[in-house]
């Protein structure tokens, strides 16, 4: 039974490649497709797939130093907003009782399958395949059942995986609309960290400017028609944008941070490498849609009519660059504003911004957005966003009862839905506790 359940938790549901790719190839063959294209569809969805999550970690991977530089360098303490701190955090927290996330991983998995399987009756779609995540809400939800509702260990792994199950199946459900919509029928929903914040900003984005105004058709006279081109446009747009983040650093600094290398070389190669990993992305996403969209029918035929397939965020960044690019720097701007109103008011909890909700929560959103208000909507709700996420850490570190932690998530859902959600098992803990 270990062997089966490690290999499951291990090599199996958290490998995103290998769980698609699958799911892909069974596509294929139910609907009985020839054996050379099941073996060529499956094996490029796999390497689409690949090139996505490497695009995302590559973003992740060169800006994640510079933030931590500036934050040092500003001097400013505090709880870090990203979801590697969230999982840093929750695992010290849970301590002998780590391995327990396994478990409560494997329920929610099953939940989510069978609310999607009786979809004609539960109307839950979508299925959670990014297992990198999946594993994060597993053990950081365990912590705050544990933290909040003071439940034994058995108890505390059941309502972990029931809630995160039905999280899965409805927050992917809820954003499969608004995911269809601005890809035009690629046939995914988002399984990630802000599902239910794509739907709000879906909803609201059109208040805020006119759809016709598309960051992406913008046609600029002159020299300034370089920005017409979205490599082009990213790049100057980073190099502006990370240059002037990196002012507080000075230039002994950012060479330092560099290795070496002189700070304007740096720059330009940073803004060069940003640009790069959004054409990666822009390649597995293409590679890995157009199979899964074909290959997807066959498992809604004839398994789970009402499958859809959930994924990794990133998916979403290649069908809106300019908008992408900017709900990253706009999302920045509104957490910026969020700290100096926290140091005013002398908070005793101040949060410093992390790149992953900044650019994975910034980025999707100001796709969203964009799609449905233009690039004015773009501004507004990615600045809101921020605000937004800022604020909601502040209110969920506040629940989190293990002040020792470096930070929490900082992304869409985990500061609305989970602040919500840990807030009433809370007062539920305080009732039982009186």
């Amino acid at each position: 039974m270990k062997v089966i359940f490690d290999f499951l938790l291990n090599d199996f549901l958290t490998k995103p490649v290998i769980l698609i790719g699958l799911l892909i190839c069974i596509g294929y063959i139910l609907k009985r497709e020839k054996a050379t294209k099941v073996i060529t569809g499956t094996i490029s969805a796999m390497v689409g797939i690949q090139m996505v999550i490497f695009g995302g970690n590559q973003f992740s991977n060169t800006f994640k130093p510079i933030v931590t530089a500036v934050s040092a360098a500003t001097g400013i303490q505090g709880y870090i907003m990203d979801s590697y701190a969230m999982k840093a955090t929750s695992q010290e927290a849970l301590g002998d009782r780590f391995g327990l996330m396994g478990y409560a991983f494997l329920i929610a998995f099953a939940v989510n399958i069978l609310l999607v399987f009786f979809g004609k009756y539960t109307k839950a779609k979508g299925v959670f395949l990014t297992g990198n995540a999946g594993t994060a809400h597993a053990q950081s939800v365990l912590w705050l059942v544990l933290a909040n509702l003071l439940v034994g260990n058995a108890a505390a792994v059941v309502i972990t995986g029931v809630l995160v199950g039905i999280y899965w199946a409805y927050s992917t459900t809820l954003a499969a609309g608004i995911c269809d919509e601005v890809t035009g029928g690629a046939g995914f929903t988002i399984g990630h960290n802000q599902q239910v914040g794509l739907w709000f900003f879906g909803k609201i984005a059109h208040f805020f400017g006119k759809k016709e105004q598309d960051a992406e058709n913008l046609k600029l006279p002159g020299w300034l028609s370089i920005f017409n081109n979205n490599v082009v446009a990213t790049c100057i747009i980073m190099w502006v944008f990370v240059g002037c983040f990196m002012i507080p650093l000075g230039i002994t600094g950012i060479e330092e941070l560099s290795g070496g290398d002189n700070w304007i070389v740096y720059l330009i190669t940073l803004g060069i490498t940003f640009s790069m990993d959004m054409v990666i992305l822009l390649t597995g996403v293409r590679m890995m849609c157009a199979e899964l969209t074909e290959s997807f029918k066959g498992i809604q035929e004839k398994i789970v009519p009402n499958a859809i397939p959930a994924i990794d965020v990133a998916a979403l960044l290649p069908f809106s660059p300019n908008a992408a690019t900017l709900g990253f720097i706009f999302c920045t701007v509104g957490t910026v504003i969020s700290m100096g109103i926290l140091l005013l008011v002398k908070s005793p909890i101040m949060v410093l911004p992390g790149f992953v909700p900044l650019f994975f929560s910034g980025g999707p959103v100001g796709v969203v957005a964009n799609k449905k208000g233009g690039i004015k909507a773009v501004i507004v709700c990615c600045i809101m966003l921020g605000m937004i996420q800022s604020f909601g850490s502040v209110w969920t570190m506040n629940l989190m009862q293990y002040p020792e932690g470096v930070g929490w998530s900082g992304m869409f859902d985990f500061t609305t839905v989970w602040a919500v959600i840990t807030q009433i098992m809370n007062w539920i803990g305080k009732a039982f506790i009186a």
